[in-house]
């Protein structure tokens, strides 16, 4: 997740968490390196998923839906990407095939956005 990129408000737990995971993805692939084995994350942007209908319905105010949440959460995140939309599952993918594949052979230690420049680090 982007989360390991840059803190937010309310959400401590679940960065501190995805930085850890990010330190972790560089420390494995200094182990793993002289073993010919890249080791990489993908840290997507907001996508329409399960998980963030739940994060919606978390932290969604008082008075408030789920579904008005994660509505604002999205024109938010839109309003905020160069490309003008969040990300998609099949960018996830995508990536994920990248990494899996002989092209990616000389990176390692990453901790990619597909976040349509949401995230630029």
């Amino acid at each position: 997740s982007t989360a390991g990129k840059r803190g937010m408000p309310r959400y401590a737990a679940y960065t501190a968490s995805k930085f850890a995971l990010v330190g972790f993805t560089q420390s494995v692939a200094h182990e793993l390196g002289p073993h010919g084995v890249n080791v990489n994350a993908i840290c997507p942007g907001l996508a329409e998923t399960e998980r963030a209908a739940f994060i919606a319905d978390a932290i969604k105010p008082s008075g408030t839906t789920a579904e008005q949440q994660l509505r604002g959460m999205v024109a938010d995140r839109t309003r905020a990407n160069p490309l003008g939309r969040i990300t998609e599952t099949e960018d996830i993918a995508k990536m994920a095939a990248f990494l899996s594949s002989a092209e990616s052979d000389y990176l390692t230690g990453l901790a990619v956005s597909v976040s349509g420049g949401d995230v630029m680090y």
